[in-house]
């Protein structure tokens, strides 16, 4: 039996309730009646229905008692049409709410039972007030268990289904309050202090007992006068400020109410609370813009600096969960940020206003659950750690003893930041200097069959500890072609050269450091979604043919949905980042614990376990849980443009605007997320222009993963200039379609048959994602 933990399981467990006592479900299914469906469950108490018609969008919808049970008329359905759906019910026996488990309905045939509570989880993340629930609702499409085909060849084993443990909910709804729980770091300044761009940086020593969270307890939403806010700290503090709704007219960090946490049982918890709206001069009430600063204070001594300020957070009363804002007016007065803007679910950053542009893709989720909140710091300490000699890659942090001497004989980079500078995509280094930032994947091929080189393994790692690097790779320079556009502008296209010494590859494809925002998001779409949107035969006939890319566990041995790298040749954020440590650090793990090393190769053999399962999870978390920032310049008439061309030219054939996470991942942050990566995560053939010579997995040489392109109008200001593209030869977001050929060619083409008008708005659109 698995259950999600909250508060209320807690208080279950505490009553003897958990020990293996099932509580008795009610009644629950569909019934057809002519061409609609009466859904129901036998209970008087709220109840929601979550459902799909024909694997559409979710629908959720707060039901209506009728006849002693809750109902929902599903309407205009046809003889066949399934229905995805589950419920979400108040327990009166345990004040709890439950998830059934998910079932479908086929109009015409049978209603299968929705199961029972011990089929489903304890779930209190949907409010009374009807509102989208704040990262935790259930996703009554297709479960996510089972094998199913994956892609015309074979079948994959899902990654999550509803036996996987589930950590604590983000938001609980209780008879007196609206529950939200949210986690946060210290921060330097304010959020809108563009003068100081000290907002989105991450001062000395911000993983040492620097994190706390906040419990913000609504009763308004169930009638009553106040908001309390109770805080939670990793270390004492000693005179912490609260602060809510902003005015800024005065300064950019100005507040109407301003109060103080008092302490409660000890140093590490506070409590304030809040009933009066002094922005409208009246008492609180459901749908007030409340925006949320938290002054902090570690008590002293204490290393290093002892004051900081929090997170802006907007909290909107009545609702539940933190929500993305955009400043509005002279003041930058905080308002929600329209859903279409939320790229990356609640996960969704707020707009910047600190002017800090290379610090857009280090931040934490907006949603980031407290168990997580000290992992994610931690973990950042580990991405910025050097493997050789233990230092961080910012100053004022000691040297991490812990991860002193794990350099590998062999490896590219001494850290995972010096790949990803800033989280962002990697820049082609100079001509005749060795590569250090990408990874050149090598091989040998014979027929279907590929076969680590013998001389170097399966990547070419170009540095060593001691002695002569295996080998050395360089891009010795630069082929060019031209063209141009039909209204007769001229256009070029570079592709790099590569020179080897020592050991020359027989076959070998390079690859640029992609971004790592919205990783977490991803891992967490279900297997289904992407099978769905597979078409491996091409049997619709409109040119796109993408399949799902079949990859080997390297921890269970089963199939999974590859869905990382550049050839989708990694199915979990947890193998993708024990790969790179395995092949660009030469750092083993429990995932890998044999480095890459050819079979003739000396000096690389044996086993080990040096980077611990506990550090690797903190980075695995970090990395999951960054925020994605939110689609801008949503008025601009040129990018709306854009996007209608976008759309035309069949760009979002293959680059589908949204997708639904999970109701099963692990992460409460990451489920039942909707979010925009623009990917459908399935390989392409991108056409002989883009080919390499190394086929990975079930991928040829010529198919690509599409690329997620959320945060791609971000590069210029996280990584320092522009490149695209898996070996990063664009320059230019135009540079980068033109290279599109294969099942992209006529996209490509349409593009070239643009306007230059035309072309400048799809591109603004881009920049605006």
């Amino acid at each position: 039996m698995k259950y999600k933990i909250t508060g209320l399981a807690v208080a279950m467990m505490a009553t003897g309730l958990w020990a293996g006592e099932s509580l008795a479900a009610p009644a629950s299914g569909v019934q057809g009646s002519g061409s609609s469906a009466v859904a129901y469950i036998n209970t008087t108490s709220w109840a929601d229905i979550h459902y799909r018609v024909n694997n559409g969008g979710q629908i959720n919808v707060r039901m209506t008692v009728i006849n002693g049970r809750n109902e929902y008329t599903i309407t205009n359905l046809t003889s066949g049409a399934t229905v995805d759906y589950n419920f979400t019910y108040w327990d009166t026996a345990c004040n709890c709410a439950y998830d059934t488990a998910a079932a479908r309905y086929v109009h015409g045939g049978t209603a299968p039972d929705a199961g029972t509570p011990d089929s489903g989880t304890p779930d209190s993340g949907t409010p009374d007030s009807g509102t989208p629930d704040a990262g935790n609702s259930q996703d009554a499409g297709t479960p996510d268990s089972g094998t199913f085909d994956g892609g015309g060849t074979t079948s994959v084993v899902p990654l999550f289904n509803s036996g996987t443990a589930l950590e604590p909910v983000l938001v609980e709804n209780t008879s007196t309050a609206i529950i939200t729980h949210v986690g946060d770091r210290v921060r330097d300044r304010h959020a809108r202090e563009a003068q100081f761009q000290a907002y989105d940086h991450f001062l000395s020593l911000y993983f040492n007992n620097r994190t706390f969270y906040l419990d913000i307890i609504d009763e308004v939403a169930k009638g009553g006068t106040q908001v309390k806010v109770n805080m939670t700290t990793t270390y004492p503090h000693d005179g912490t400020n609260f602060r809510a709704f902003f005015r800024g007219i005065n300064t950019t960090a100005e507040y109407w109410h301003n109060g103080t946490f008092t302490r409660t049982t000890d140093d590490y918890h506070y409590t304030a609370s809040v009933g009066y709206n002094a922005k409208e001069g009246r008492a609180i009430k459901v749908g007030d813009r409340m925006e949320i600063e938290v002054g902090v204070f570690l008590k002293q001594p204490v290393e290093g600096r002892f004051n900081y300020y929090s997170s802006t957070m907007l909290y909107i009363v009545g609702t539940g969960g933190i929500v993305p804002f955009e400043g509005v007016g002279s003041t930058l007065d905080s308002y929600p940020l329209p859903e279409t803007a939320w790229s990356g679910g609640r996960t969704t950053l707020n707009y910047p206003y600190s002017n800090e542009p290379s610090k857009r893709f280090m931040q934490l989720a907006t949603n980031l659950a407290p168990v997580n909140a000290q992992p994610f710091v931690e973990g950042r300490r580990i991405h910025h750690t050097h493997f050789g000699d233990g230092t961080h890659s910012e100053s004022g942090n000691p040297v991490f003893t812990t991860q002193v001497g794990k350099l590998g004989v062999n490896y590219v980079a001494e850290s995972c930041v010096a790949c990803h500078k800033n989280n962002g995509r990697g820049l082609p280094q100079a001509t005749n200097t060795t590569l250090t930032n990408m990874v050149v994947k090598v091989g040998r091929v014979s027929g279907s069959t590929v076969t680590a080189d013998p001389q170097i393994g399966a990547k070419l790692q170009p540095r060593s500890t001691s002695g002569t690097p295996e080998a050395d790779v360089r891009i010795s320079g630069w082929t060019t072609t031209s063209g141009q556009f039909a209204d007769g502008t001229a256009y070029q296209l570079r592709k790099p050269t590569y020179s080897f010494t020592n050991v020359i590859p027989t076959h070998f494809s390079a690859r640029a450091t992609p971004q790592l925002v919205g990783m977490g998001l991803l891992e967490a779409v279900p297997e289904t979604a992407i099978a769905a949107l597979s078409d491996p035969n091409d049997s619709n006939g409109d040119g796109i043919s993408g399949r799902m890319s079949n990859v080997k566990d390297p921890q269970t041995g089963e199939l999974r949905m590859g869905r990382f790298g550049w050839k989708a040749g990694l199915a979990r954020v947890r193998h993708q980042v024990a790969d790179a440590f395995n092949g660009d650090m030469g750092v083993t793990t429990s995932v890998y614990k044999s480095l890459d090393c050819g079979a003739s190769q000396q000096g690389c053999a044996g086993t080990s376990t040096e980077l611990s399962d506990q550090d690797l999870d903190k980075l695995v978390r970090y990395i999951s849980l960054l925020g994605v920032p939110a689609r801008r310049n949503l008025n601009d008439t040129q990018a709306q443009r854009g996007e209608t061309l976008f759309q035309s030219a069949g760009c979002a054939n293959c680059h589908k605007t949204s997708l639904t996470t999970s109701a099963y991942h692990p992460n409460a942050e990451l489920r039942g997320q909707t979010i925009r990566p623009y990917t459908d995560l399935l390989l392409h053939d991108m056409g002989a222009g883009l080919a390499d010579s190394l086929p990975e997995n079930n991928a040829s040489g010529s198919e690509w993963r599409t690329a997620p392109l959320w945060g791609i109008g971000l590069t210029a200001g996280v990584s320092g200039g522009e490149a695209y593209l898996h070996d990063g030869r664009a320059r230019t977001l135009s540079e980068a379609i033109l290279w599109h050929g294969g099942e992209a060619e006529a996209s490509k083409q349409s593009f070239v048959k643009m306007s230059a008008a035309d072309r400048d708005a799809l591109i603004k659109f881009l920049q605006s994602i």
